[in-house]
């Protein structure tokens, strides 16, 4: 059963959203989100570095001086940069729960970006990072939404070039599979305070408007698993966990990512939440299941990266 506050938080989400989603257009792209100073709390250390040309923002809690990292594959609809503040806040919140530094692979996003630039620019700075001295066994890359895409898909590329992959890898509410062919964009037609239908719109006439294909996608064949990773083959791909809400209008990706997994044989674990939608730990982590959410995050990270 979802908590109350959690039940409030969707009901606010919802008549937020209400003029996105009666026209059925991407929230991420259409809410207008100005650049904002960052002012880095006391108790990090924050400065920006270069790989391979690509920005990457690293945040270390003060008296760290360990050798294994978060690597941030942050999403927003290919729309979204670090300079919004709300994946800086998540880049916090990963370095408190872990006690890791966190860097933060701040790409080029924009309305114009056509794959596979962004793919391009987070595989730069992952095989950058790995140049410059950090091993790939000390690093734990989580991606949200279309951050997941893209940290798989930089995976499947550096996997396929020989390169060493990161020790484990987090999941969460992914955006994998551009053809939206997934079952729940039926089933949670009404459910996703995020980007369902309103209720009074039939999902039996209107779901299609669900399976809108992003601009991001171009002319590439959505089934393509740089563009939609849940068509990936994952063999020799590391532990893997995958969080997401059940009631996300594209909860099915985060399903189709983990079967193939799961085909690959590759140690996997599918937390699925209750009631909770799209991006829920990051949007709402206050409420109790984005706790749980985010404690469950941590201590896999910290625990090895073990699958349990």
């Amino acid at each position: 059963m979802t908590s109350f506050l959690g039940g409030f938080v969707k009901a606010a989400i919802r008549l937020y959203t209400f003029r996105f989603r009666r026209k059925q257009i991407s929230v991420s792209r259409n809410i207008k989100i100005k650049p904002r100073e960052y002012k880095c709390p006391e108790r990090f250390f924050f400065e920006i570095k270069r790989f391979n040309g690509v920005k990457v923002e690293i945040l270390s809690p003060k008296g760290y001086d360990g050798d294994k990292i978060v690597l941030q594959f942050h999403g927003g609809g290919a729309v979204m940069d670090m300079s919004s503040l709300f994946y800086r806040k998540i880049a916090e919140k990963h370095a408190d729960m872990t006690g890791l530094a966190v860097y933060s692979i701040d790409y080029e996003a924009g309305r114009d970006k056509v794959h596979p630039s962004l793919l391009n620019e987070c595989f730069a700075a992952y095989y950058g990072i790995i140049e410059s001295g950090i091993k790939a066994e000390n690093i734990v890359a989580v991606g949200d939404s279309m951050g997941a895409n893209l940290m798989f898909a930089a995976c499947l590329k550096a996997r396929d070039l020989g390169m060493p992959l990161p020790a484990a890898l987090v999941s969460v509410c992914a955006f994998a599979d551009n053809t939206a062919s997934g079952e729940s964009y039926f089933v949670n037609a009404h459910k996703d305070p995020m980007y369902a239908l309103p209720f009074y719109m039939s999902a039996e006439k209107y779901a299609d408007r669900l399976r809108r294909v992003p601009p991001y996608a171009g002319n590439t064949d959505l089934k393509d698993p740089h563009l939609s990773p849940a068509f990936g083959d994952f063999c020799d791909f590391p532990p893997t966990l995958i969080v997401c809400g059940a009631d996300e209008v594209d909860e099915s990706d985060s399903a189709m990512l983990y079967d193939a997994l799961k085909r690959a044989g590759v140690k996997s674990e599918y937390k699925k939440y209750k009631g909770m939608f799209h991006d829920f730990l990051y949007v709402a982590p206050f409420i109790k299941e984005s706790k749980e959410a985010w404690k469950y995050v941590a201590d896999f990270i910290k625990s090895g990266s073990k699958i349990r």
